[in-house]
């Protein structure tokens, strides 16, 4: 998500974390990079929760990789 406004941004940062828990994917924290144009990243991760939270719905990580 990017965004100007804080209180938008912000917005945003909060529903992205509630689809993540939603979703059962374990986050340390989210961040907002403020800058000209904010950015909103999920950080934190744990590789094997993410390998769990792949092998429950049936999908391999390693098809994920970019």
């Amino acid at each position: 998500a990017h965004g100007t406004e804080k209180e938008t941004v912000l917005a945003h940062k909060a529903a992205i974390d509630r689809h993540l828990e939603e979703a059962g994917i374990p986050v340390g924290y989210t961040n907002v990079f403020w800058g000209g144009r904010s950015e909103i990243k999920p950080s934190e991760i744990l590789p094997s929760a993410y390998r769990e939270w792949c092998a429950r719905r049936g999908l391999d990580p390693e098809s994920m990789r970019g």
